[in-house]
């Protein structure tokens, strides 16, 4: 009777308990928008749910940009993004609705850091990858 009394109170602890989440040490601030920030980068690829081997497996990237502006801004973001030493090319790819498509090659695969920088060169500020949060390029 005492085992079964010992094993109820530890089920109803367990049960009832607070659910804490695992930590690795740091910090992460996650900003939860309301609205889709203009200039937001959008990535759609079942690969990229682990970041660092899809950005170092792939060396032909599409992905769009959600109001990306106008003509004279998308040509500028190809230029900044062709100029880049890690580039092969950058071309525009299709307008659906808001989101304006874009096919990068780069001569090498690169880690999601460089990538991180190569868009915020290009004045892109935020990522939403698959179904994940939208967050700054930095923070990838």
């Amino acid at each position: 009777m005492r085992t079964i009394k010992t094993l109820m109170l530890a089920a109803s602890i367990v049960a009832f308990a607070p659910q804490i989440p695992a930590s690795n040490g740091t910090i992460s601030f996650v900003k939860n928008f309301s609205e889709t920030p203009e200039k937001t980068v959008i990535i759609k690829h079942p690969a990229a749910s682990n970041l660092n081997t899809f950005f170092s497996s792939t060396t032909t990237l599409f992905f769009e940009v959600y109001k990306a502006g106008t003509k004279e801004d998308i040509a500028a973001m190809i230029k900044t993004l062709s100029k880049n030493t890690y580039v092969k090319s950058c071309t525009e790819g299709l307008l659906t609705g808001d989101y304006q498509g874009f096919t990068l090659e780069l001569k090498s695969p690169m880690d999601k850091i460089a990538f991180g920088k190569l868009l915020k060169s290009a004045g892109l500020n935020t990522i939403k990858i698959n179904a994940n949060p939208i967050v700054d390029v930095e923070k990838l």
